[in-house]
């Protein structure tokens, strides 16, 4: 056989030889999530030898805990041996990253002047790493059920809009599902995975949009008071059957001074506040808008975007009433309304943030995590990023870019003309649309099948096979 022809014979096998190792079974759906982003190097372990696959074909022997390094351009290094990328790890048993060991295979790529760890496995697996990090095992089985087909279909439904991009399916965090492999895996949550088994909320016939949160407060949101959009099954319902929440109430003070800083990152900056309440509510109570009134005129928003512009474990649901600070004075009459202060841009339409198919590098994927656990992006601008994620490098320039004035220091809060403090009194966690985490909990306690929690949580859905 000539040089040649086995080269060529190379090319032809090699990607046959990627299939076969990705395969996990011959009926099984494979999902992809992100591990680690654009790393420089990295430690895998099992405890069994691992083998290697390159894009070439060529397996090595990595030996049970390898070091790789990022090595140039489209390469990684392993001790001596020099791989190109993409490359895939294996082993008899399971392999482990970051302390935690996963079902399925690794895939390694290319990503700027790192790499980008992928686990790839088996969705139904997937989702056993999942369902414990949202629900309690020892929550009843039905309420379990109904948590593993919402995860489900969220998870194909991302599958599809993410097309592949980046390489990966979906990520480990809570920007996904928050997936830690083996190590959150119960017998339990395993049974509800695997008697609802391929089991979707379809709406159409389409897979549907399946959001969930800890606990509505008692009644669940409508999608277009918090994310804009408008969909059918996606409207609020108010529950019949109270929970046992850890949050079924709360409450919280903020300053003057704190409440005028979320404004103005919610882009509602009235300068010195005089006076802030409720505007619009829906039909259970749940506040839509509010309305701020200071020394530059008055506002009016959306209580989710001040929900998350004040951080979202603070003011942690838009069930709340206000109460004002001792002593303040409300304006006697409507204030004119001010534009935005010339010192910070304006936000850009969600469709004028430019697409990017250049992975993310590591430190650019810290200051996005960064910048959205500090409630910089709203809840329109964090779906967009989930369904369409190669908006998500728009939106870091964006916010690096967009000069935010600096909280006032907390001596300044005198300047205001309600001094002191504003209680925030409220119920339930989240953002409130979709399934209700404890809701659905209280409801299987009274005795309802998975079947008719959904249904009730996704009117005009029906569960199908995907």
């Amino acid at each position: 056989m000539t040089r040649r022809l086995r080269t060529s014979l190379r090319r032809l096998i090699a990607p046959l030889a990627l299939i076969l190792i990705l395969a996990v079974s011959a009926d099984a759906r494979p999902i992809s999530v992100a591990l680690s982003k654009n790393s420089p190097s990295l430690s895998v372990s099992s405890s069994s030898g691992i083998t290697a696959t390159d894009a070439g074909g060529h397996r090595h022997s990595l030996g049970t805990s390898p070091v790789l390094r990022a090595s140039g351009k489209g390469s990684v290094q392993a001790g001596s041996k020099v791989l190109r990328l993409p490359v895939i790890l294996s082993a008899k048993n399971p392999l482990s990253f970051n302390g935690r060991r996963y079902r399925g295979s690794f895939r390694l790529l290319a990503a700027g002047g790192g790499v980008t760890l992928v686990n790839v496995l088996d969705l139904e697996d997937y989702l056993r790493g999942v369902l414990k990090n949202e629900v309690s095992p020892a929550w009843p089985l039905e309420a379990l059920k109904a948590q593993a087909i919402v995860s489900r279909t969220y998870a194909l439904r991302s599958i599809s809009m993410n097309n592949g991009k980046g390489g990966y399916d979906l990520g480990d965090s809570y920007l996904s599902q928050v997936y830690r492999g083996i190590n959150a895996e119960d017998k339990r949550t395993d049974r509800a995975v695997s008697s609802t088994k391929g089991v979707v909320v379809l709406a159409g016939g389409a897979i549907a949009l399946t959001p969930f949160h800890s606990d509505s407060g008692g009644a669940t949101a409508d999608v277009s008071t918090v994310w804009g959009s408008s969909i059918p099954y996606l409207k609020g319902v108010c529950e019949t059957v109270p929970s046992a929440s850890p949050n079924s109430t709360w409450e919280v003070r903020l300053s003057s001074a704190a409440v005028e800083a979320a404004l103005r990152d919610a882009d509602a900056d009235v300068g010195t506040l005089r006076e802030l309440r409720i505007g619009e509510c829906d039909p259970f109570g749940r506040v839509n808008t509010l309305v701020a009134v200071g020394s530059r005129g008055s506002r009016t928003l959306k209580s989710h975007s001040f929900r998350m512009a004040a951080g979202s474990k603070v003011i942690r649901s838009t069930a709340f009433t206000i109460h004002p600070p001792k002593g303040g004075t409300p304006s006697a009459a409507p204030v004119p309304a001010a534009k935005a202060p010339s010192s910070g841009q304006p936000r850009q339409p969600a469709s004028d943030v430019p697409t990017s198919n250049t992975p993310m590098s590591a430190a650019e994927e810290a200051q996005l995590t960064a910048l959205t656990e500090q409630s910089v992006f709203n809840g329109e601008e964090l779906m967009d990023m989930l369904l369409h994620p190669d908006k998500r490098k728009g939106y870091l320039v964006r916010a690096l870019r967009t000069s935010r004035p600096a909280a006032p220091s907390a001596p300044q809060a005198s300047l205001s003309s309600g001094t002191g403090e504003y209680l925030f009194r409220g119920k339930g966690w989240g953002h409130g649309v979709g399934l209700s985490q404890w809701g659905a909990k209280a409801l299987a306690d009274q005795g309802w099948d998975h079947r008719k929690i959904l249904a009730f949580y996704f009117p005009g859905t029906t569960l199908g096979s995907r």
